[in-house]
């Protein structure tokens, strides 16, 4: 193929692997608010855990849409990065022997499996703990009074007609009235039953709840009541107020350290293979490979300790793991496609050294079928059409 054909098939390929994402793109958008609750959900667990309010905050008009398009932009291009990579193989693939495709044959699921382990981890261990801490470390210590004995006559009148006490209850009352007052002892907030008619609702929310209504037949909408909150704060603590866009920053940043940590087996694999490294080697230096660990932890994580711990023993499981793949799936096993295969022995080394032999001798003895584009085609006839 001429250099000509080459740039056209390359533009092909690029134009094929972006059909999917820019599509994908705008109709995660419309999904985008719960994939931003998905993420919001750790950090409300550990606000509950540490007896603060559950919210996070908007700064700025445009915050939450402006977010929304970012989720749906880096879920798009995460859902379509299969697809992406196979344009980039298809293209590719025609320049590689039998024998090197079957490498990527073998590393490419590896690596989808250990991203989704990243994701996993990230999610339901690394994600949660670390708020855990961050949050706990924050918070103020709510300041105690005694509890006054039974029969002991309070100092303070309220004048009359005020409540001297407001309910504390763990869920909402099934059906308040209009004024009712209580304190949710789980969302640490202070609500207040007021009608519909007598609030300022969102203009989307209230156009929708009217047409609703009219709809249904039910347009009173005295009768609707909405229920209003007020975060409570510890007294003279320090206020936990998170921003919206910060936060999801803050949670994609350690996803991407996630996900790229765990590709270390991948990395040793292939330092393995083209020969820079032996599992006697990594076992030598396995100290040494834990402080170059621990640095990497520190960089790709927030700046707390919990973070970094969390991430180093991973870390430190897909060093060992990586050895383990050294020892029991060496290149010439995958060079003959015997990865599952027992007793691979001298045998296959000495066949791939044979198969690649024969490899580079057909390439260099045909260079006209090379340029032919045919050379998958002579390599699979030097290798007798063995898988």
């Amino acid at each position: 193929m001429s250099f000509g054909d080459h740039l056209q098939e390359l533009r092909s390929r690029v134009f094929r692997a972006l059909i999917v994402p820019l599509p994908l793109a705008i109709v995660l958008f419309f999904f985008a608010p719960e994939i931003r609750d998905i993420l919001i959900r750790p950090l409300f667990a550990a606000q509950r855990a540490n007896g603060q309010p559950e919210q996070v905050q908007a700064l700025s008009p445009a915050e939450t849409i402006s977010t929304d398009m970012k989720l749906a932009i880096i879920s798009a291009i995460a859902l379509s990065a299969p697809w992406v990579l196979f344009q980039l193989w298809k293209f590719i693939e025609p320049g590689l022997y039998r024998h090197e495709r079957r490498y990527v044959y073998f590393l490419m699921p590896l690596s989808g499996v250990l991203t989704l382990l990243g994701i996993a981890l990230f999610y339901w261990v690394l994600l949660p703990f670390t708020l855990l801490f961050l949050v706990g470390f924050g918070a103020s210590q709510p300041r105690t009074v005694p509890v006054p004995e039974a029969g002991a006559q309070v100092a303070t009148e309220l004048p009359e007609g005020t409540a001297a006490n407001i309910l504390v209850l763990d869920e909402d009352p099934p059906n308040p009235k209009a004024g009712d007052v209580w304190i949710s002892a789980k969302k640490q907030v202070l609500r207040i039953a007021v009608p519909l008619e007598k609030i300022s609702p969102n203009a989307l929310v209230q156009a929708t709840s009217d047409l609703s209504a009219t709809l249904s037949g039910q347009a009173d909408a005295a009768k609707t009541l909405s229920i209003l909150e007020v975060p409570l704060t510890v007294v003279g603590g320090i206020a936990q107020m998170y921003a919206l866009s910060v936060y999801v920053s803050f949670c994609l940043m350690l996803l991407l350290g996630s996900v790229v940590a765990f590709q270390l087996p991948v990395v040793i694999l292939l330092l393995g293979w083209v020969g820079f490294i032996t599992p006697k080697f990594l076992r030598e230096k396995r100290r040494w490979a834990i402080l170059i660990m621990a640095i990497i932890a520190a960089v790709v994580t927030p700046p707390d300790v919990m973070s970094m711990v969390l991430l180093l023993g991973p870390l430190w499981a897909l060093y060992e793991f990586g050895i383990l793949l050294l020892v029991f799936v060496p290149a010439h096993k995958v060079a003959q496609g015997r990865v599952f295969s027992v007793g691979a022995g001298r045998t296959g080394a000495a066949q791939a050294a044979q198969t690649d032999h024969s490899d580079r001798t057909s390439a260099e003895d045909r260079p006209s079928d090379l340029r032919g584009g045919r050379f998958g085609d002579d390599d699979d006839r030097a290798e007798g059409g063995s898988s």
